[in-house]
């Protein structure tokens, strides 16, 4: 089975918590570096699941993608981080000014819940369309005056910049993110596919439940050996946030998808709103939800 991951998150996960042990299916990891990469995973064939964000599984359904929802997960803490430079202190000071977030990941529906709670959209400001890996490093070139970060990101600059202020998280605006697993129709048409689908979820919610109860481990196997931390900084990422649960999909998940549509539309980055419904599949959907209660989740 095809795995699409992001920056060897999952992958990393799953390896050092040895949940995959025991498995009678082989996990091929093929790593892309945003959400919309992965989407292009899925249409060229080489994947057939699929981590992103809410944007991205949006942009699934835009892009008729064969794919369908078959796990959602919900960040505990923030994850994300509207940051700005030392002097701006509120969202409304960020009106004819440079600010930086990826097109097409969650990150952009993320700045355009933050630029809402102001009454602004993305025409409101100028955008800075980076990478996500210098979503980071725009603050510190002055390319822009806030930049939607993640946590890593924030330790790393507010290190530097204590003056720097945070005018926004994921816990500050509404309604929620959360985080998409997606699943080709060909996979799940496949039985020996659709069954390794059903059991890899269960050993991810058991992989998240090892990464809580085992942090120390995944600061030295994650946030320093991979993402190249130091311990120190490892410790403030996770306390603000680096860790996540699996939620039932239920009307109020729909509606959060729903709702990113609807906001890219109303600002303009989309010619017109559409239903997300077709990436919900009602058997998908009871396969993954008697999962979620099946399997315990610490926190």
């Amino acid at each position: 089975m095809n795995f699409g991951d992001q920056q060897q998150d999952l992958e990393t996960l799953l390896n050092a918590s040895g949940v995959l042990a025991g498995a009678n299916y082989k996990v091929n990891f093929i790593e892309f570096d945003s959400g919309p990469l992965v989407d292009a995973g899925f249409a060229a064939h080489r994947i057939d699941i699929g981590t992103m964000g809410d944007l991205p599984a949006s942009l699934a359904v835009k892009s008729g993608l064969p794919v369908k929802a078959i796990a959602v997960d919900k960040p505990i803490g923030a994850s994300e981080f509207l940051l700005a430079k030392p002097g701006i202190t509120s969202i409304s000071q960020l009106k004819g000014k440079p600010v930086a977030y990826t097109t097409g990941t969650a990150e952009q529906a993320f700045a355009l819940r933050a630029l809402k709670t102001a009454g602004l959209t993305q025409h409101d400001v100028q955008q800075v369309n980076v990478s996500l890996l210098q979503l980071g490093t725009v603050l510190e070139s002055g390319s822009a005056v806030a930049s939607v970060v993640t946590v890593g990101q924030k330790v790393d600059y507010q290190s530097t910049h204590p003056g720097s202020t945070v005018l926004a998280t994921q816990d500050t605006v509404t309604p929620a993110s959360y985080g998409y697993l997606l699943g080709s129709t060909a996979a799940l048409g496949n039985p020996a596919k659709l069954a390794a689908i059903g059991d890899l979820t269960k050993r991810l919610i058991k992989a998240w439940n090892w990464e809580k109860s085992h942090q120390s481990q995944w600061i030295t196997d994650y946030y320093v050996n991979v993402e190249h931390q130091t311990t120190a900084a490892a410790k403030l990422i996770l306390a603000a946030g680096g860790t996540e649960s699996y939620v039932p999909i239920d009307a109020t998940v729909q509606a959060a998808l729903q709702n990113v549509v609807t906001l890219m539309a109303g600002a303009g980055a989309w010619p017109a709103a559409f239903s997300v419904a077709p990436l919900y599949a009602a058997a998908e959907t009871q396969r993954y939800d008697a999962i979620v209660k099946e399997v315990p989740q610490n926190g």
